[in-house]
């Protein structure tokens, strides 16, 4: 079934709205940590790297919702639903998730309690283990094969395990251990953007997405 013009309204102006409060939120901490940068455990670098990443991935998805608001006003519906596929994917995969994977990886170079560690990468890692193979992710949206969604679930959440608890035992920011799996994990969630911006089936109809 077609997504209407008054759901499309209603898709973009909820992105617009998430993706605003998330942009001003990442940029807030991003902000927090570089004005105190010096003070922090060596590993800050690669939390604060994913925070710079998804502070311009929500402010990108942004302008692209807003952008497909003035299409929807053209007409245009088609060339809408592919810009909220675009926002979609930018958002959760470069936003969300690597907002989610820096928040332990903050926690771990700013203390050194091993409950509050401990603690935040099980919430992340349950938490992102659960949405993603949930109804409300995109990726259940966009893989029909629900084999093929639990093994890409399971590779998104053990590379950010593996960072994460990888971090207890490195000293200094070394890229053969810590640093490369964070570079895999960001690659990663990279290489899905593009190619589910590529080939999306958010609003396929065999879906029944709308």
């Amino acid at each position: 079934m077609a997504a209407s013009k008054d759901t499309l309204n209603w898709e973009v102006s909820v992105g617009v709205t998430f993706a605003s409060f998330m942009s001003a939120v990442s940029l807030f901490f991003t902000g927090i940590l570089i004005a105190q940068f010096s003070s922090f455990d060596s590993t800050i670098k690669v939390p604060l790297l994913f925070l710079i990443i998804s502070t311009f991935s929500f402010i990108f998805a942004a302008s692209i919702y807003s952008n497909a608001g003035i299409e929807i006003s053209a007409g245009e519906l088609n060339l809408v639903q592919k810009y909220l596929e675009y926002a979609n994917n930018i958002l959760e995969f470069l936003g969300l998730y690597l907002f989610i994977f820096a928040t332990p990886l903050v926690i771990g170079a700013v203390t050194h309690d091993k409950f509050l560690r401990f603690a935040t990468i099980a919430v992340s890692s349950v938490g992102i283990f659960l949405y993603s193979r949930s109804n409300f992710s995109i990726l259940h949206k966009e893989i029909k094969s629900r084999l093929t969604k639990q093994w890409l679930t399971l590779a998104i959440v053990g590379l950010g395990l593996g960072v994460e608890l990888s971090q207890f035992v490195t000293q200094d920011f070394r890229f053969l251990d810590y640093g490369y799996l964070a570079a895999v994990l960001l690659a990663l969630l990279i290489g899905m953007t593009w190619h589910f911006c590529r080939t999306s089936n958010q609003y396929d109809d065999s879906t029944g997405v709308v």
